[in-house]
């Protein structure tokens, strides 16, 4: 519809009414002086795409109302009725072809909005960002959103969000109403019908719902025209409804009174509600996609830490190591994320990554469920039992000593190998002494036998750890268990894709020194390098491994600078940012374990 704008005192109106029933026109009788003033032809209430014929009084100053996009034509007096007639025809015909073109923008505008809306997994930022499309679309000043969900078995209204103000972009509020038609809200959502009010303060009596006035009296507000329509989804029930308030000319005007409110809010239409159920059902279906994605996520959570349980059933030596390097990989790649500068300032993790890195953290060691228990529980060098047997032998060789020297270096004997029993943190050679033991014989009934067999010299001379190299083949294989487990999990269908590859290099060296596939540099992904020091860090400081007591943090620091940093095995970047911002204090806050574990 064309609008025509007139100064009502200087004109002759006889004819006005003839001419405008021939042509579709809002007509405004204003002071243009006074509409100056106001803020200009905004503050009419029309809706921006409007044509508008301006006929002002003599001798008026019309530079700014030229300025408009909306004017059409600008006719000073007198004016004829067939001038003015053509001038409104012209104006209709403007306004036709701007509707279309509206409407084309307004097409392509809920398009974005539903790919915005879809793409959007987070549900709380999902419904923030529905009540501030759905404002900015019609422009509106405020809105909300109302959630249909059940508490104790009965239905109820969350009310989740509240924007008012084009800059706002709302907070949740998580208010539990009643479902009722005493509401407008509770009504759309009980009636699955739409609700256009003009005046919220002049809603006749016969009405079911009220408009409650608490926030309006406290805030200096005035609501007037009201649309809410209810949010379907794809089976057509009703999850909620979306509520908008106070129709402007112009979304970025800002209501500053309750006068301006007056002038310048429109009424809603049926376009306008037309518009806004289009854009619910897209926003119905992606909050349930998000529920359905929040539900996802929730089952992959109980399934992972389902695992790393089953993990720690089996070795209980290792309870709690997979949370903690979870919790220090972590910490790692926001820290990363904080960087602004340096070589690794361009080293950004999106929190799907940081999630991803999570998981593979948190289920890097599920293999080990394929490794036989007793190298878990392998406390010493020597198999279990077998340092009693040797002690036997010794014993019996010095009962059997010809000399008290002879004894005595017997029993130095046995002090080193009951020494060279224990494990060593740091690569050690074997003690050469050792091989007397092998050379060395005692009498038993069949006469000399060795008092050190070579096996049990083979298990001595273990440079590092409790493990021969046969038992850290079969513990190696955890890696790559892991990985076959974690590849049956379609992990291509959610966002966290990389976690089998992830979990699968925890044990890789920059140096190419690590394994299974001995990767080296660039090979080895900044999420595994971050990985790998989080998994070092706590196997030197954890105090529950049978083969070792847990060391201070400032030897474990120290061990992981000089024996892996400065030997190409660690990244340096990355263990600098671990050591300067303390990172490795973070198991030690509950409060983060639980934020990043729960």
């Amino acid at each position: 519809m064309a609008t025509l704008v007139l100064y009502p005192h200087d004109l002759d109106l006889g004819e006005l009414p003839l001419l405008l029933g021939n042509v579709g026109v809002s007509v405004h009788a204003v002071d243009f002086k006074r509409l100056r003033e106001r803020g200009g032809l905004k503050t009419l209430g029309a809706p921006p795409a409007n044509a508008i014929v301006i006929l002002p009084p003599q001798h008026s100053a019309l530079a700014w109302i030229a300025d408009e996009p909306e004017v059409v034509a600008i006719m000073h007096p007198p004016v004829s009725g067939a001038s003015l007639l053509a001038s409104l025809r012209t104006a209709a015909r403007v306004e036709s072809a701007r509707a279309l073109t509206r409407t084309a923008r307004e097409g392509e505008e809920l398009v974005e909005i539903g790919r915005l809306l879809s793409s959007e997994r987070n549900l709380p930022t999902l419904q923030r960002l529905i009540v501030r499309k759905a404002r900015e679309l019609t422009y509106s000043d405020a809105g909300s959103l109302y959630v249909i969900e059940e508490y104790d078995g009965q239905k109820r209204l969350r009310f989740a969000v509240a924007q008012t103000g084009p800059k706002d972009d709302g907070v949740l509020l998580d208010a539990l109403l009643p479902l009722a038609t005493t509401s407008i809200a509770g009504y759309v959502c009980i009636t699955g019908e739409a609700v256009r009010i003009d005046d919220a303060y002049a809603i006749p009596e016969s009405a079911p719902y009220r408009f409650n006035r608490a926030f309006d009296d406290k805030n200096n507000y005035r609501t007037k025209s009201i649309l809410c329509v209810p949010m379907r989804n794809l089976q057509g029930n009703v999850i909620g409804a979306i509520q908008l308030i106070n129709h402007k000319p112009k979304f970025d005007v800002e209501l500053e009174s309750p006068q301006q409110t007056e002038e310048i809010v429109s009424p809603y239409d049926q376009h306008d509600e037309r518009l806004l159920t289009a854009l619910a059902s897209q926003a119905a279906v992606a909050m349930e996609n998000a529920r359905l994605v929040d539900a996802i996520q929730n089952l992959f959570e109980r399934f992972v830490h389902a695992s790393v349980k089953a993990i720690e059933v089996r070795d209980k030596s290792t309870q709690g190591h997979s949370e903690r390097v979870a919790l220090l990989t972590v910490a790692q790649a926001e820290a990363v994320n904080r960087i602004e500068s340096g070589p690794l300032a361009g080293l950004h993790f999106t929190p799907e990554h940081i999630r991803e890195v999570r998981y593979a953290s948190l289920l890097h060691d599920f293999g080990k469920v394929a490794v036989p228990e007793y190298i878990f529980a392998k406390a010493k060098k020597l198999p279990d039992g077998r340092l009693d047997t040797i002690r036997l032998r010794f014993l019996l060789a010095m009962e059997q000593a010809r000399s008290a020297e002879e004894k005595e270096t017997i029993r130095a004997l046995l002090e080193k190998i009951e020494n060279a029993n224990e494990p060593n943190v740091v690569s050690d050679a074997a003690d050469e002494t050792l091989l007397r033991a092998l050379e060395l014989r005692y009498r038993d009934t069949d006469g000399p036998r060795p008092m050190l067999e070579p096996f049990e010299y083979d298990y001595l001379s273990i440079p590092r750890g409790s493990l021969s190299d046969d038992e850290r083949d079969r513990m190696q294989e955890h890696v790559t268990q892991s990985f076959l487990f974690l590849r049956e999990i379609p992990w291509q269908e959610t966002p966290w894709r990389d976690v089998p590859d992830i979990a699968y290099g925890h044990h890789e060296h920059l140096d190419g020194t690590g394994y299974p596939r001995k990767l080296k540099g660039e090979a080895i992904k900044p999420q595994v390098r971050m990985m790998t020091i989080s998994d070092v860090f706590d196997a030197l400081t954890a105090s529950d491994r049978p083969y070792k007591k847990g060391m201070s943090i400032e030897r474990a620091l120290d061990i992981l600078t000089k024996e892996f940093a400065a030997r190409g095995k660690v990244d340096p970047l990355l263990l600098d940012v671990f050591i300067e911002k303390r990172l490795y204090e973070v198991t030690r806050h509950e409060d983060l374990l639980i934020k990043h574990v729960s």
